[in-house]
């Protein structure tokens, strides 16, 4: 009887036939996917492109993500004092992270979860594998504050950003009367813009500034797609209104990236993934 049941979960389990998908050789996953609705077909063979493309190791973290966002979601807008049933249904291998993650998840301020829970890339941010380019869609050490010429260092060469960068760790150096001096010495056509760009990085606390500082030097050593990815994020991180900002900080300190080999992996509740 245990056995019938647990291939009734398994046939119900979409990450579970999505694995099955996965797995098979070309013709008999045609033959699968004709025997679904249309939409549902359309659905599962984008995604079976995309993933075919993984890494084994990427292709697991992703799977990992999506199974315990299944878990964890649901229990996000119960109490804590009722969520033992449910709770209780979470495979062991997985209760753990999703019980790490709850616990993160009270901690926040009110307006925090409600801005989380009208999100769905900051609902799957709380459960992002640790991948290249997964989340957060952030500029790394850069949350705090976008400067609003960063695009322009895309322009700069290699030397040309050392160069810069050793200047501007220099000038937060100085006083006041020598930051002044340092300004009104550069060029007519430069001058307005880096003093508007010097005056943003003044908002900011010291270790704000040093983050600051280590984002654009790792900026140099990104591809050129990486690059591209960074100053899109960027404009996209400029663009939010404060209150998601907020909740981006939240999620990127409160919910870490799941670990490498985060346990086995679990069946799903019903239901397709939106993106597995």
């Amino acid at each position: 009887m245990a056995g019938a049941q647990t291939a009734s979960n398994t046939e119900r389990n979409p990450v579970a036939v999505f694995r099955n998908l996965l797995a098979m050789r070309t013709d008999a996953r045609t033959t699968e996917l004709a025997a679904k609705p249309a939409r549902l077909r359309e659905v599962l063979s984008t995604r079976l492109r995309e993933y075919d493309t993984l890494p084994p190791a990427e292709r697991e973290a992703r799977l990992r993500a999506t199974e315990l966002r299944y878990y964890l979601n649901p229990l996000l807008t119960t109490l804590p004092s009722t969520r033992a049933t449910q709770l209780s249904a979470v495979p062991e291998s997985l209760r753990p992270l999703v019980e790490e993650r709850l616990a993160a998840w009270d901690k926040l301020p009110a307006e925090i979860q409600r801005e989380i829970l009208t999100n769905e890339r900051l609902l799957q941010a709380m459960t992002r594998p640790a991948v290249p380019n997964a989340f957060p869609p952030l500029p790394p050490g850069m949350e705090a504050k976008v400067p609003d010429n960063l695009t322009q260092w895309q322009e700069f060469d290699a030397r040309q950003r050392e160069q810069l960068l050793d200047n501007f760790t220099h000038y937060f150096r100085l006083d006041e009367r020598a930051k002044t001096r340092v300004v009104a010495a550069l060029p007519e056509p430069k001058r307005a813009e880096t003093a508007r760009t010097l005056e943003q990085f003044e908002h900011l606390t010291a270790g704000e500034r040093a983050a600051c500082i280590t984002a654009l030097k790792q900026i140099g050593q990104m591809t050129p797609g990486q690059q591209a990815q960074f100053y899109a994020n960027a404009k996209q991180w400029k663009e939010m209104p404060e209150s998601e900002r907020a909740a981006w900080r939240k999620v990127v300190i409160e919910f870490p990236p799941l670990p490498p080999g985060a346990g086995p992996l679990p069946p799903l509740p019903p239901g397709l993934p939106a993106k597995p």
